[in-house]
């Protein structure tokens, strides 16, 4: 036997109803596709039928005990707990080193994948094919035709091309809300996605 451990990018979805559920599957299926869904909710023949024809992998959760964890939030000190004395000694008058960042020159190419843990900034276009994940912010100076997932505190962007896809912080971004080849920034505000120009 073989056992092995794998991070898994995961979609969870709760139904509400059938065809709010169909109609959002049917616009983002090529999407949903390069992900494993958690669907929690009532599968109706319609919908496991759609499901079953799309070929996406699908775990029906509704009796599952995962607990999904939300973003993470510090904790506050509490009162009757001691405040710890902070000693601060200077150790040597060096600079404080800028923050790093992974930066790509060039065109993401078909087929390539970009996993980073850093934030990155990409000075061109990244084609049909090509995935990249991000923990962290990101630039893209160029059109997104392929698939970019994004963790970070914001993304900057000049437009997504029909074929392309953005997933920022978890929701996928509706390319009809961006302006193509306009240089535009998305952060999230109390759960909602906010798009503003940079001029």
């Amino acid at each position: 036997m073989k056992v092995t451990q794998k991070n898994v990018r995961v979609f969870h979805i709760e139904i509400d109803d059938e065809a709010s559920f169909l109609d959002y599957f049917r616009k983002n299926s090529l999407l949903l596709k390069e992900f494993f869904l958690l669907i929690e909710g009532n599968i109706t023949k319609n919908i496991a039928f759609v499901l079953e024809q799309s070929g996406v992998c699908y775990k029906e959760i509704n009796h599952c005990a995962i607990r999904f964890g939300g973003i993470k939030k510090e904790t506050p000190l509490l009162e009757d707990e001691p405040k710890k004395e902070v000693i601060s000694e200077i150790i040597s008058e060096e600079p404080k080193q800028l923050p790093k960042l992974k930066l790509y020159d060039r065109p993401i190419r078909s087929g390539e994948e970009i996993v980073e843990s850093l934030p990155i900034v990409i000075f061109g276009r990244v084609n049909s094919g090509a995935k990249v994940f991000c923990e962290e912010s990101m630039s893209i100076y160029g059109i997104i035709d392929g698939l970019v997932q994004c963790d970070g505190e914001y993304v900057v962007l000049s437009g997504i091309s029909p074929r392309g896809h953005l997933i920022f912080n978890g929701e996928i971004v509706d390319r009809e809300m961006l302006k193509l080849n306009v240089l535009q920034k998305i952060v999230m505000r109390d759960n909602v996605i906010e798009i503003k120009e940079v001029v």
